[in-house]
């Protein structure tokens, strides 16, 4: 792999906020045996990606070694072997911490042993063996003992990647691959054991929509400041992984029942209007028997390995690429070419469902050709398919280092995965039913009803679209482009993960009701019924959870507990995508524990059973440069977007300040005739309160009309000149108004008795003013009300402060 790193010249950004140092978890490198790796998997190191570093100087090395052999000889009787001399005295200093710290227990079994010196060892083995490579990647003759044996990872790095998935599991070639049946964790629910659907005895799938899903007219954005790329990347990494599809002909007919006068699908109330539904194609075979039920089929391959961008199938792998410097086709404005039938070509048929989503693929085409252009700048000898191979090595690295590092993270949560220890061989990656069908379904709920679009100072450069007009129209893109789309979706919130849908999926979902239309909640429940989904209960059984025994241990709302319990009846027959919705969110993350472990589950399942996973083939330099590369500089490389925030997941901006009041300075006669001040704040002149004022906050000029009035037809308060000492206090309970470019107030805060206050749940990027609400009890010294820019969802608007005369 190091002659495919060195070919790779592109540059990639480092440095890292705090927040996103938190978040990104650094995870564990391959060990060289499974023996090892064993050995590893438990382990809490101080330095955790680099174990081996014992003295935590930047790189393994034989002092290293010497360091765990003499901690060895400190426990035991032996004397110290070799000698520490040329360290200072701060160095030894610093070793015998750590050593104190256990930095020495690189195995982390609880004590110094030649397994822990051997670690050591084997590291700088292993990067002996990677340094003397030459640039063909062949070994250098007589640079490593002869008689050494590769080890499974090095034997890896020389494979390619299929196309269709077979061959990742040497000893199951077809484990993960295109084409192979959907794991099932839990039995199926079947109406006969065998492929009859399910949910014969439960409400129709329109009539639980109706009932559950309808969405707040003013939206509910996400608690946890989860910004649009959550759907984004999750659409986009879900067309890599998984597609059910029906089949070309004779598809049987599933059909969801829509209740009588229903204002929308069955407008005249004729009780007899259903949403079309044709059940999904099952794996040849199978659901002759109740110990042979129907198993629907993954159309594509299981693993994180770019099919979306480059196929699953040889055939489409070849209809994308130009046969020219490992370059895949694109448009002179960067865009997805037009295959015969003027749709777009793409490695995945789903590539046109929205313009958000068609952006997605065009960025990561132009990534494979940047990379591919430095790789044949820096080695023009290379062939057309060894740079192709090259760079999709590359692309697929950086698209599972986005899943693991930052998407999961911020979805689920910073633990939510094990870490990872290496590949295995028992482990299946293919893509379970109860995920692809249900729980990963949970981006539906996600999707604002409008897409914005977005320049790089976050205004809006044109009007929204809505998202029911945004369905199957890439040539939307040939107008305005990938960057404002981008844009939007880093600059705006998603909506919360809950049962509520906004209308452009929930009633309008390819165009209106009785003209193509559909309702994305009743074909995600219907979906269910067809692919013989059990019951909410059975899967986290099946999971190892607890099952629930009433409606209110899925959720705290009462109203929706009883909603739900009206529509089941019981609580052991909810149908899976409705009920891992209903769920109270875990503490850290934005979805229920049962959607939680479905999809920790499957993510873990395509990690450790991946042979060609980035950690398990890549060496530990090329692993630290994946991983500094977020979806932040991958769109910063292709765009030109500058401006975004290292955690494009995240939107999260803030606006605070303080309110100080002048207050008034009444005085008490004591015995002595001598009059007291009954407030103790401190005094500042007067002419120091104005320069406050003026110069408080980020703040514009508002300036005064003829009138002496300011702009919001507030007039001044006179100074008395008479008066030079001003007493300032904090404001309590003052209310500031948080109003957007259109003038309209999108947020208000109330001072707290320190007089501060805070707008943190920004929906989304562009021009703001904060100002104070008007009130007859005080008037705003200087400007009242203060411009904001937000740009991206990192800034973090602070003295923001205004001062009144009351």
């Amino acid at each position: 792999m190091d002659k495919l790193w060195n070919r790779w010249v592109g540059s990639s950004k480092s440095k890292r906020t705090k927040t996103q140092t938190r978040r990104m978890r650094r995870r564990r490198l391959r060990s060289e045996s499974l023996e090892t790796r064993k050995l590893l998997a438990a382990n809490l190191f101080h330095n955790e990606a680099f174990p081996e570093d014992v003295n935590e100087d930047g790189e393994v090395s034989a002092l290293d070694a010497l360091t765990v052999i003499n901690a060895m000889g400190e426990e035991g009787t032996a004397e110290p072997i070799g000698s520490l001399e040329p360290l200072s005295a701060q160095g030894n200093a610093d070793l015998q911490q750590r050593r104190r710290g256990r930095m020495t227990d690189v195995n982390n079994d609880g004590r110094n042993s030649a397994l822990d010196a051997l670690m050591v060892i084997n590291r700088l083995n292993r990067q002996r063996h990677e340094n003397n490579r030459d640039d063909a990647g062949t070994d250098v003759p007589g640079a490593d003992d002869p008689n050494e044996s590769p080890t499974d990872a090095d034997t890896t790095t020389d494979e390619i990647r299929s196309i269709d998935g077979t061959g990742n599991n040497v000893d199951n070639p077809d484990l993960g691959s295109a084409n192979t049946p959907l794991l099932r964790v839990a039995d199926n629910d079947y109406a006969d054991g065998i492929s009859e659907p399910a949910g014969a005895d439960r409400p129709s799938a329109r009539e639980i929509s109706n009932a559950l899903s309808a969405a707040d007219p003013d939206g509910t954005t996400n608690e946890r400041g989860l910004s649009s790329f959550v759907f984004a990347w999750g659409q986009f990494l879900d067309h890599d992984i998984d597609l059910s599809l029906e089949p070309e002909t004779n598809g049987e007919s599933f059909d969801i029942e829509v209740p009588a006068g229903d204002p929308l699908f069955d407008p005249f109330n004729t009780g007899e209007a259903t949403i079309h539904l044709t059940r999904s194609e099952i794996a040849e075979g199978t659901g002759t028997s109740v110990d042979n039920p129907a198993e629907q089929v993954n159309a594509i391959t299981a693993f994180i390995d770019g099919s979306q961008v480059y196929g699953s199938d040889q055939a489409t792998a070849d209809s994308l690429r130009e046969f020219v410097g490992g370059r895949l086709l694109i448009t002179e404005d960067g865009l997805l070419p037009n295959d015969d039938n003027q749709g777009v070509l793409a490695g995945d048929i789903r590539a046109a469902e929205n313009v958000v989503l068609t952006s997605m693929h065009a960025l990561f085409v132009r990534e494979h050709n940047r990379l591919a252009d430095e790789i044949t700048a820096k080695n023009p000898s290379l062939s057309d398919e060894e740079i192709y191979q090259e760079a999709r090595t590359i692309v697929i690295a950086e698209m599972q280092s986005i899943t693991y590092n930052e998407f999961l993270p911020a979805l689920l949560g910073d633990d939510a995965l094990s870490r990872y220890t290496g590949y295995d061989a028992n482990v299946d990656p293919s893509i379970a039913n109860e995920f692809s069908t249900a729980a990963f379904r949970f981006g539906h709920t996600t999707l604002n009803d409008s897409f914005r679009f977005v320049d790089d100072d976050g205004n809006e450069i044109a009007d929204d679209v809505s998202l029911a007009n945004a369905f199957f129209q890439p040539e939307m893109l040939e107008e305005t482009g990938i960057d404002p789309l981008l844009k939007y979706a880093a600059s705006t919130l998603s909506q919360e993960v809950d049962l509520e849908v906004v209308d452009s999926l929930r009633n309008f979902l390819f165009g209106p009701p009785g003209a193509g239309g559909f309702d994305l909640i009743s074909l995600n429940i219907q979906r269910g019924r067809d692919h013989g989904l059990a019951d909410l209960n059975s899967v986290r059984e099946a999971y190892g959870l607890e099952t629930y025994e009433s409606f209110d241990q899925i959720t705290s709302d009462a109203n929706l507990a009883s909603e739900l319990e009206s529509l089941y009846g019981d609580v052991n027959n909810i149908d899976l995508w409705v009920g891992i919705l209903a769920e109270d969110h875990t503490e850290n993350g934005s979805l229920g524990e049962t959607a939680t472990t479905i999809i920790a589950d499957q993510f873990e399942r395509l990690r450790d059973g991946d042979r060609f996973y980035y950690e398990n083939t890549m060496s530990d330099r090329e692993i630290r440069e994946i991983e500094n590369t977020t979806l932040s500089d991958v769109i910063a490389r292709n765009t030109n977007l500058n401006s975004l925030q290292d955690d494009v997941f995240f939107f999260s901006p803030e606006i605070s300040g303080t309110v100080m009041a002048q207050a008034s300075t009444t005085t008490t006669s004591t015995s002595d005739g001598e009059g007291e001040d009954l407030f103790a704040p401190t005094l500042i002149e007067e002419d120091a309160l104005e320069t406050l004022a003026r110069d408080s906050g980020r703040q514009r000029d508002q300036g005064q009309d003829a009138s002496g009035r300011n702009d919001r037809g507030q007039k001044d308060r006179p100074r008395d000149d008479g008066d030079r000492d001003t007493p300032l206090e904090p404001m309590v309970g003052a209310v500031l108004e948080l109003v957007d470019g259109e003038g309209t107030v999108v947020d208000v805060a109330i001072t707290d008795e320190m007089g501060r206050y805070r707008f943190d749940s920004v929906d989304e990027s562009g021009t703001y003013v904060v100002r104070m609400a008007l009130s007859d009890d005080y008037v705003v010294l200087g400007n009242d009300a203060l411009d904001v820019q937000l740009n991206n969802g990192e800034e973090n608007y602070r003295g923001m402060d205004f001062v009144v005369l009351v």
